[in-house]
């Protein structure tokens, strides 16, 4: 009985977590539902960066990769606000995430996550002099 209860309470918690995932996707979405994202472009890749490499696949090599990557997005986003454009910077990002993308140690729904801010970023890259913000 004790041992059913267990097994059990395990289920519901793995549940939940999975449950919880998909509301993080569902959420993620919702960000991007609009334009107004332009604006805060690499504070959202970012937050992506900071829930996809939370994950326990990364290696301590890959961490410090990610790390770097998130303080790069980080100084882009003040640049971006600021009307400041970067490209040997946003070059080296683009370059870590289409690492990050194609590790795969990640789930396929996460890479297409990195998959798809990667384009974001290409598509800045190309029209950063008209980008609405």
């Amino acid at each position: 009985m004790k041992q059913t209860v267990v097994r059990g309470l395990i289920v519901l918690a793995c549940l939940g977590l999975n449950l919880a995932a998909q509301d993080w996707y569902r959420d993620r979405e919702a960000r991007y539902h609009d334009e107004h994202w332009r604006g805060r472009l690499f504070h959202e890749v970012r937050e992506d960066l900071d829930h996809i490499g939370s994950a326990v696949w990364a290696s301590g090599k890959e961490r410090h990769r990610l790390d770097r990557t998130r303080e790069e997005l980080a100084d882009l986003q003040i640049k971006l606000e600021h009307s400041r454009y970067d490209e040997p910077e946003l070059n080296d990002v683009i370059d870590s995430m289409r690492k990050s993308a194609n590790d795969e140690r990640l789930s396929h729904r996460d890479r297409d996550v990195l998959r798809d801010d990667l384009n974001r970023l290409m598509d800045y890259r190309e029209h950063h002099e008209r980008w609405n913000r």
